[in-house]
């Protein structure tokens, strides 16, 4: 899509690391719009009517955001949609709704810019995330009859990379959006203990001082660690990476800088943390045995999600350690 696009392309920080290199590869200059943990990383008008007023745009524009967000697990609601689709529409921007992880919504109730702005609206989606059908990928774009020529466009182009999915991806597709009973009690059971996988991550960050955005879908979030600023920068630790490093082997966790893979700035302190370092198999089953009435407890995640549990306890003792030590 971006290949056959002649235009410029926003992309927003933080978010998923190809989009800016995708867009570069394209032949494009990204103009990058800096979300505020404030905002809870959401993109706002005011926002996009400065990216406007700040750069001398073509008359064709295109925004690739991500709802649910990937790394943030911040969601847009609807009156954020309708507001943002009334400043997309002022000034003529298409957007790409990256909507991989919709069906994860921990609620259940997502909401998709393509209700507000159809129009200008191109929805993008698959199998991957929800149906846990990593490296099984089939995607697709659901395009409006207004951007129909740009449809025909990307599937012609398209035609000169890759013929089709695999048949066997196929198949497993067409079941799955069949949408039976089966399939609906995998997702609800799902999103359940994501949700309590969440809940138990954020309350024990922010428990020792940590800023974190609660995720209202999906498997990430984004803490931001700069209350250990002073402590890091005596040990000579001003950057992300420097830190991420430091994480891991001293704390034996794994995580990913917010900058510059994710267009934080290089001494940003925020990551992006994965919190589905468990047996999913063993949770579903131990979730199904519990029945669908009500959501699952923080007793839950310690004893069917342990490795994961055993992870934000040493990501948490490390930052205990890291403000002892600036106090002494």
């Amino acid at each position: 899509m971006l290949c056959v696009f002649n235009g410029d392309v926003m992309v927003l920080s933080p978010s998923w690391t190809t989009y800016k290199p995708q867009s570069q590869l394209a032949g494009h200059k990204a103009i990058v719009i800096h979300t505020k943990q404030e905002d809870e990383w959401r993109l706002t008008p005011s926002l996009v009517e400065q990216v406007v007023m700040e750069n001398k745009l073509s008359p064709h524009r295109l925004l690739i955001m991500c709802n649910p967000d990937n790394p943030t697990g911040t969601s847009y609601q609807a009156h954020h949609l309708n507001q943002l689709s009334e400043v997309f529409r002022k000034h003529n921007i298409i957007v790409l709704s990256d909507e991989i992880y919709a069906r994860l919504s921990f609620e259940g109730k997502h909401e998709s810019i393509a209700k507000f702005y159809p129009e200008g609206t191109i929805l993008s989606t698959g199998i991957s995330k929800w149906a846990s059908a990593g490296g099984w990928r089939l995607g697709y774009h659901i395009y409006p009859d207004k951007l129909s020529e740009m449809r025909k466009a990307v599937a012609s182009g398209a035609s000169h990379t890759y013929s089709c999915a695999p048949a066997p991806v196929q198949h497993a597709a067409l079941w799955l959006y069949k949408w039976t009973d089966e399939v609906q009690d995998y997702v609800l059971h799902e999103r359940r203990i994501l949700h309590a996988v969440a809940l138990y991550t954020f309350r024990e960050l922010t428990s020792v001082g940590v800023k974190v955005v609660m995720s209202t879908a999906g498997y990430y979030m984004f803490p931001n660690f700069e209350i250990l600023r002073p402590a890091l920068n005596a040990r000579g630790i001003t950057t992300g990476n420097q830190m991420c490093d430091a994480i891991m082997n001293e704390a034996s966790v794994a995580l990913m800088a917010g900058g510059p893979a994710f267009l934080r700035p290089v001494d940003d302190l925020t990551v992006r943390l994965c919190y589905i370092n468990f047996d999913g198999g063993k949770a579903m089953q131990a979730s199904r045995k519990r029945g669908t009435e009500g959501p699952l407890d923080d007793d839950f995640v310690v004893e069917h999600c342990r490795t994961l549990m055993e992870a934000i306890q040493a990501l948490k003792k490390w930052v205990e350690t890291q403000l002892d030590s600036e106090r002494e």
